[in-house]
């Protein structure tokens, strides 16, 4: 039986232009002084205003050793804050930055690639493509798993690279995909599904309302500096 990844998914409703150094923030310190070692960054990024809610940042973060690194970072981060002064300082300076946010724990479907396997693969993009979708009880694992096998193939002609199939945890209703991409090949994709030319995604949005009550997709911009963004190629 395969081990199964677990990652952290946040939400960060962001101050004013704070986007930029709310993410440099998260990159420069994040992963090594407030969550002593116990997550890594996968990515920050802030969404596209045009497609979704603004300002906010969207971080995700691969705990280290799965499950025995979430237990080291809830206790770290709720259980014993007042013992760790370097946490406190990096909250302080966050929350100059953000107002609020939403978090949630995601577990790695099968086929779900880890932040090692993308390292090694090479993937980075300029544009990231965030599912974050409500799916019938119990059907999460399902969807995933047809997303893998019926929609990524469809993607993947259209330059649609997998960055994660994500199980959202503490709740049955939840999943989230990241794809990675460019601005041509999404304008290309929803141009081929806005006027019908190719029958595969009416299938497929069709094939998804087996699992799905409702979907929605953003766009998202990462920060230059981290292990997936194609830098500021464009």
């Amino acid at each position: 039986m395969s081990t199964r990844n677990v990652y952290l998914h946040e939400y960060i409703d962001i101050v004013g232009e704070g986007a930029m150094p709310y993410m440099e923030h998260t990159v420069e310190r994040g992963a090594g002084d407030a969550s002593g070692g116990t997550l890594e960054l996968v990515g920050t990024w802030y969404t596209m205003g045009s497609t979704g809610r603004w300002p906010q940042v969207v971080n995700l973060w691969e705990c280290v050793d799965g499950w025995e690194g979430w237990r080291r970072l809830m206790e770290r981060t709720n259980l014993r804050r007042t013992r760790t002064p370097e946490l406190e300082a990096w909250w302080r300076r966050a929350l100059e930055l953000r107002t609020s946010g939403f978090d949630r724990v995601l577990a790695g479907a099968p086929g779900c690639p880890s932040l090692a396997e993308l390292r090694a693969r090479e993937v980075h993009a300029p544009l990231f493509v965030h599912e974050l979708s409500r799916c019938r009880a119990g059907a999460a694992l399902d969807y995933l798993g047809a997303v893998r096998g019926q929609w990524q193939p469809v993607l993947a002609d259209y330059g649609h690279t997998v960055v994660g199939l994500y199980e959202v945890l503490l709740t049955d209703r939840e999943v989230l995909t990241i794809w990675a991409t460019d601005p041509a090949s999404h304008c290309e994709l929803q141009q081929a599904s806005v006027e019908g030319t190719d029958d595969r995604i009416a299938q497929w949005r069709a094939r998804a309302c087996d699992y799905l009550t409702d979907w929605r997709e953003e766009l998202m911009t990462p920060h230059p500096t981290t292990d997936l963004s194609a830098g500021d190629s464009l």
